[in-house]
C-alpha cells in the first residue's frame, strides 16, 4: 500500500512539474511578444484548453491568455493562444504584433 501511495505522489509531482514548465514556456512567449516594458494590459486571465482550440483544424491543446481592457489602440481586448511547448498559435486581433510595434514605437 505504501508503494502505491508513493507512486501516486511521484506521478502527481511529475505532472505538476510538467504543467508548471508548460505554463512557464507559454508565459515567456507572451511576455516576449508584449515587449519590455509591457503596455497596460488590464485584467489577465489564463486557462489551459484541455478540449483544444475550437474552430481550429485538429483542435490543438493550448494555453489561452486574455487581457482587457488594454491601452493598445485598436486592441481593447486581447487573446493569445500558445501551445503547451511555448509556440505562438493565434492572436486576437490577428494583427496584434503590428499594433504592439506601433504602440512601442510611440514611446509607450
Amino acid at each position: 500500500m505504501a508503494r502505491l501511495i508513493w507512486l501516486l505522489l511521484t506521478v502527481a509531482l511529475g505532472g505538476a512539474l510538467l504543467g508548471a514548465a508548460s505554463w512557464t514556456a507559454a508565459s515567456a512567449q507572451v511576455s516576449g511578444m508584449l515587449g519590455s516594458p509591457p503596455p497596460q494590459m488590464g485584467d489577465r486571465y489564463t486557462a489551459f484548453l484541455w478540449e483544444g482550440m475550437q474552430r481550429v483544424p485538429g483542435q490543438p491543446k493550448a494555453w489561452l491568455f486574455t487581457y482587457g481592457p488594454t491601452k493598445i489602440p485598436g486592441a481593447r481586448n486581447v487573446k493569445i493562444w500558445v501551445s503547451p511547448l511555448g509556440k505562438l498559435l493565434k492572436t486576437e486581433p490577428a494583427d496584434l504584433q503590428q499594433k504592439l510595434d506601433a504602440f512601442h514605437a510611440k514611446g509607450f
